[in-house]
């Protein structure tokens, strides 16, 4: 069989921060569910994963972890975690940090760098994580809360996760509470440097808090943090800038979701849980320009073509789409990380056109271990099976065989 990659700008090497890497396939942030359900903490099959997919100089992005109770999404509101189980991870308790210490000591044992994705699901996130024996009784702050009371929609705001459960009412986070709020983000950036990642990265994309403090279609504050763009950009600057100081220069990376819409439509290619802005090429653009005041390892932009996320492989036609977040690689002053329905011929076109520097990988990297020597010799990718995408156990997650 031919060589798919024939160029070889894929597998050039790039510096990220103070960290030499030997080629430009990241794996890309994906929640998996496989954390105990009792400590919300990493398990041995979880190392496991991340050690198999880690490769001499080559970066991977962990699943969403979650700063605070508050922050922690139990995803009963989907279907297939109802029917399945699963549980998704925080980084808050000493025995949550212990356990990503033994996933990132497997990561560096083969020679691999990791980056540890922060996330506060705000809205997302339901009261019912209240009730887990971890966080009752605790006095943490609970869910739901947002920028603004304003409650998600189930018809019409699901999109493609299939999300089909009643959501609570979030609460407006007070001004003076927004404050806690970014000392949570610390705490668990000074957990993640304490659990041994080379990086930190803020997840302020999909609609989870941080974009629903930047789309007015949820944000209707009055106060600093809302109504301009400038006021709607504060949190994710405020934030960025105490993850800067904790983690230091060249250690923190940054994801968003910028969401232009269709000119012959009007409409938003994508939409992440109902997270709309009005205004939103000129919202991410200033976005996006006001992070070029911070020592940022990279920016990773997701592309708006990964819908369909029930399509067959075979069917699954997104890599050709145009890229439409390219204009920001051109505003950024930094790496710049592309995700988003990309396969191995678009992604090293994508690089050698300047697109993106680093190209991630989701469905295909969970599928494929060894996905970037697969690349480099050109052999045929394993076919991922999405019934096991979520959910507990080595079936679609430490399974998939290696090249021969």
């Amino acid at each position: 069989m031919p060589a798919l990659i024939p160029q070889r700008s894929l597998f050039d090497e790039f510096t990220v921060g103070q960290h030499r890497l030997q080629h430009r396939i990241v794996l890309a942030p994906m929640t998996r569910t496989r954390a105990d359900p009792a400590t919300l903490a990493p398990t041995p099959e979880v190392a496991l994963y991340y050690s198999q997919r880690a490769s001499p100089g080559g970066l991977l992005i962990t699943e969403a972890i979650h700063i605070s109770p508050e922050a922690t999404p139990t995803w009963n509101i989907y279907a297939a975690v109802r029917e399945g189980g699963g549980t998704v991870s925080g980084l808050w308790t000493p025995q949550q940090v212990a356990g990503w210490r033994t996933v990132t000591a497997a990561v560096h044992a083969r020679g691999g760098l990791i980056s540890c994705q922060l996330l506060h699901a705000g809205r997302v996130a339901q009261p019912g994580i209240g009730e887990h024996p971890l966080v009752a009784g605790s006095g943490a702050p609970l869910p739901s809360v947002s920028s603004s009371a304003s409650a998600m929609l189930p018809e019409g705001e699901a999109g493609d996760y299939h999300w089909d459960q009643p959501a609570a009412l979030p609460r407006a986070l007070e001004t003076d509470e927004i404050a806690r709020v970014i000392s949570d983000y610390t705490q668990a950036a000074r957990n993640a440097v304490q659990a041994g990642f080379d990086f930190i990265e803020l997840h302020a994309a999909h609609g989870y808090l941080v974009d629903q403090f930047l789309c007015d279609g949820i944000n209707r504050r009055t106060d600093r943090y809302g109504g301009s763009r400038e006021n709607r950009c504060r949190f994710l600057f405020e934030t960025v800038a105490a993850l800067v100081e904790v983690a230091g220069a060249g250690r923190v990376g940054v994801r968003l979701s910028p969401t232009p819409a269709d000119p012959v439509t009007g409409r938003p290619y994508q939409t992440y849980f109902g997270a709309l802005a009005s205004d939103a090429d000129a919202l991410y653009q200033q976005a996006v320009v006001g992070l070029n005041a911070f020592p940022l390892a990279y920016l990773m932009l997701t592309e708006p073509r990964v819908g369909g996320l029930s399509v067959e492989p075979e069917a699954d036609q997104a890599h050709r789409h145009p890229l439409r977040n390219r204009q920001y690689r051109e505003l950024f002053q930094g790496t710049c990380i592309g995700v988003g329905g990309f396969t191995p011929v678009s992604a090293q076109l994508a690089v050698d056109e300047g697109s993106y520097d680093l190209i991630a990988f989701g469905r295909q990297f969970l599928a494929n271990p060894d996905l970037p020597e697969r690349i480099r010799e050109g052999l045929p990718l394993n076919r991922y099976d999405r019934t096991t995408f979520y959910g507990g156990g080595a079936k679609g997650y430490t399974d998939y065989p290696t090249r021969q």
